[in-house]
């Protein structure tokens, strides 16, 4: 008989795909979704992107009971929510949302990952020993995180939280976050999981979930998937070094003084002609450092637009979520399938609605994985004719 699937929802594209990717790497068939399901999906996992992470506590409060009504009348093996790993947008808020629509009583929050040096102790939040406002994180565009104080951090919602070590016992209701500062911690708190407590955390804890399950299995890593030619957008204001991955032409944008759509596009369609690969990024922080303006979104939407009937490009790479999620929902591509998994959370995703296109995505506070520079880096080889 097969298995239920099992369902995640997260508030951001770039989460919902990290999940998803550690999913496929476990084996299993995953899927995102932009949108709630309107019919059975054929996935052992669904991922549920809300699309909360920048809206207003009442408005993440109303669009997650809506998505969690439409998910519970779904048969499924279990629910897992997905939160930002430094706790950034509407935590608690969502949280309680699905409790409220799953008539859960105790929420177990897990949401650092040690396995990237991202550790609570004592009720503190540390990236590799430093506390979390001490960090690049305190200067993040929309969620600055000013303390490393992890019950401040969820001061969003009407619950007390309580930070417990490993070895404490939980209480029967409320939300709990687990502290842990090894993958070993994280493994113990998935092992105490059971049918009354909802899971709730980052890319670790939902790892170690799969593993409580005893779903999926770790599968050696299938080569990239042929890419004729790939246009690079960078909607993030805070990009990593490099600022791209991809060899030859770039288009800057100035933030200040934006180009003409269409030159842009003719630009970008001689290039990807060419050279088969081009990036277009932001060239400075825009005014305030609040990411990607409305302006510079648009400009990215035209350029889709104008290019995406030419045929000039096969594969779209963008690094930031917001970004992202405005592409997919401009092209009206709403379900997508892993099919490459790059390194933690860059993910190579296949529209459904689009089989002959692939989209790779990357958080924008995220470098760019060594094997994804060199795929790049290497030889592009041309199609005949």
């Amino acid at each position: 008989m097969p298995r239920l699937p099992l369902i995640v929802i997260a508030d951001d594209l770039t989460g919902a795909a990290e999940l998803a990717a550690l999913a496929h790497q476990a084996g299993l068939r995953a899927v995102v979704l932009t949108e709630p399901p309107r019919r059975a999906v054929p996935a052992d996992v669904i991922v549920c992107d809300s699309g909360t992470r920048l809206a207003s506590p009442a408005a993440a409060a109303r669009a997650v009971k809506l998505l969690a009504r439409r998910l519970r009348a779904i048969p499924n093996g279990g629910i897992f929510k997905k939160v930002d790993s430094v706790l950034r947008g509407n935590v608690m808020v969502e949280i309680e949302a699905c409790m409220e629509v799953f008539g859960l009583e105790r929420t177990l929050l897990v949401p650092c990952n040690p396995s990237l040096g991202r550790s609570i102790n004592n009720g503190r939040y540390y990236i590799a020993g430093v506390p979390l406002h001490k960090t690049p994180f305190a200067r993040e565009p929309h969620h600055p995180r000013k303390t490393c104080l992890v019950d401040r951090l969820l001061a969003d919602g009407t619950s007390a939280v309580k930070c417990h070590h490993p070895a404490e016992e939980l209480p029967r209701a409320g939300v709990s976050v687990g502290e842990a500062s090894s993958p070993a911690d994280v493994a113990l708190w998935a092992s105490r999981l059971d049918a009354g407590t909802f899971p709730a955390g980052g890319a670790d804890f939902f790892r170690m979930w799969l593993q409580h399950l005893r779903v999926g299995k770790r599968i050696a890593p299938a080569p990239p998937p042929r890419m004729r030619a790939t246009l690079m957008l960078s909607g993030t204001a805070t990009p990593t070094d490099p600022v791209t991955p991809l060899p030859g032409p770039a288009l800057a944008l100035d933030p200040v003084k934006l180009p003409k759509p269409g030159p842009l596009a003719a630009a970008a369609f001689a290039h990807l002609r060419a050279g088969k690969m081009v990036s277009v990024f932001i060239q400075a922080k825009p005014k305030g450092g609040k990411g990607s303006s409305p302006a510079i979104n648009r400009i990215f939407l035209h350029l889709i637009r104008r290019l995406r009937p030419t045929k000039a490009f096969d594969h779209v790479l963008i690094a930031g979520g917001t970004t992202t999620a405005l592409v997919l929902e401009s092209l009206d591509w709403h379900r997508l399938e892993v099919v490459h998994v790059w390194g933690p959370g860059v993910v190579t995703l296949r529209p459904i609605e689009a089989p002959a296109i692939l989209v790779t995505t990357k958080p924008g506070s995220y470098q760019w994985p060594v094997n994804l520079r060199r795929h790049f880096s290497a030889p592009v080889e041309l199609a005949a004719g």
